[in-house]
């Protein structure tokens, strides 16, 4: 997506040359974001029942917690790639082309 790349075989996000190692969860949050169509939002129950699943006991900080993981690390790689929030509504990825 953009200018990032997720490899699920070592659980890395790269973008130019750069990586950094995801764990698990910030794996399957990010997979899911990049796997959207353009401009689709996603909500934070959809992310619980879909990352953490329907019988879990994980809560809407769970979410915000891993998305601010993951804009720590697009930050750290220089990625143009952003997560945005849509209030009440979920999140998107975007991709700010310079």
């Amino acid at each position: 997506f953009g200018d990032v790349t997720l490899s699920l075989a070592t659980s890395t996000l790269s973008c130019q040359d750069k990586q950094i190692r995801l764990c698990r969860k910030e794996q399957d949050v990010m997979y899911l974001l990049m796997s959207l169509p353009p401009q689709h939002i996603i909500s934070k129950e959809e992310l619980i029942i879909k990352v953490w699943g329907a019988d879990s006991e994980a809560v809407d900080n769970n979410v915000e917690a891993y998305i601010s993981f993951l804009r720590k690390k697009l930050f750290y790689l220089g990625s143009a790639v952003q997560i945005v929030a849509q209030r009440r509504l979920g999140y998107l990825l975007e991709y700010a082309e310079c």
